[in-house]
């Protein structure tokens, strides 16, 4: 089969990316960024889709923000004693507008459906196995065959430009009809540390399907699933347990005055957001492997039953 009949992926997607290779160094030590969990046989990442899908639901909290801070702006702008009746009255009704384009964006993204996908690769059978949040495909992919980037998305908005970097992983489908380029993104996005995450991850990756997961840092836990109420509550919790740390360290009382205003500024368009998301994400699920797939790679979980007390979920 020659390569002139594997259908390719835009050569758009590797623009600005930095190869990285199977076997070589790539100058930053073993990390588990973006690595969701993983056991003797298997590591799972989280995708580049679990950001935007929970980006499309903290948007809608966003919007409002937004609206509310566009509202108090045009009155101070104008005053109280130019405000009429029907000037104040078309405020009211365009005020929804950013919001209902939030909400159909978080629609036509598919996020109401589901949250996002994983990858997981395997180190017994080489094989990385993946489907697309919207599709229903499995694909699975050579390991030793992958070409790896450290990908390069740039990100142009109001508050300036900024980039992220995620892992890129390319592989051929030959399942497909036709063989097909495959492209699944992962890994911790870079936002602030260039493309040193990929590159981390990348160094985990190969020591892991070298050696096993032994002698690796282990990735975070993953917190456990709570009542859609804490669950939307939690930015909060974290947002403020986050000011108590900065107001406790030496000298955090003395620079209170430049620090409450600037954490309530973080409130608004970080923990807010983040529970919206919750408070909309909470019943979506994320795309499911095979059962097959979740025993060969040692992640099938054994259902436990749901205890509700007045509502609310208790964890058995």
């Amino acid at each position: 089969m020659t390569a002139d009949t594997v259908k390719r992926q835009p050569r758009s997607v590797r623009f600005g990316g930095t190869p990285l290779y199977h076997n070589h160094a790539t100058g930053e030590p073993a990390q588990p960024d973006g690595v969701r969990r993983v056991n003797e046989l298997c590591v799972e990442l989280e995708t580049y889709a679990n950001l935007t899908q929970r980006g499309a639901a903290g948007f809608i909290g966003m919007s409002v923000v937004i609206t509310i801070i566009s509202l108090l702006f045009a009155l101070w702008i104008l005053g109280w004693e130019r405000m009429t009746y029907e000037l104040a009255l078309s405020m009211l009704i365009t005020a929804p507008a950013l919001t209902c384009i939030a909400f159909l964006f978080y629609f036509a993204s598919g996020a109401h459906r589901c949250r996002g996908a994983f990858i997981r690769i395997h180190r017994g059978t080489r094989k990385l196995y993946f489907i697309y949040p919207n599709g229903k495909r499995l694909h699975v992919l050579d390991w030793d065959k992958l070409e790896a980037v450290a990908g390069f998305i740039p990100i142009i908005s109001a508050s300036g430009y900024a980039s992220r970097h995620p892992l890129y992983l390319f592989g051929i489908d030959h399942a497909m009809d036709p063989p097909t380029e495959i492209f699944a993104a992962c890994g911790n996005l870079g936002a602030y540390s260039g493309d040193r995450s990929a590159r981390s991850l990348w160094s985990y990756l190969q020591a892991f399907m070298a050696h096993g997961p032994g002698g690796l840092p282990e990735p975070p836990p993953i917190p456990p699933r709570l009542s859609r109420k804490q669950e939307t509550l939690r930015p909060y919790r974290d947002w403020y347990a986050g000011l108590k740390r900065r107001l406790a360290k030496p000298h955090g009382k003395l620079w209170a005055p430049i620090t409450i205003p600037f954490w309530f500024g973080w409130l608004l368009i970080n923990a807010f957001p983040d529970s919206v998301e919750a408070f909309l994400q909470y019943n979506v699920p994320y795309r499911q492997f095979p059962k097959e797939i979740d025993q060969l790679c040692g992640f099938a979980e054994k259902r436990q039953p749901v205890i509700r007390v007045n509502g609310e979920r208790i964890e058995p």
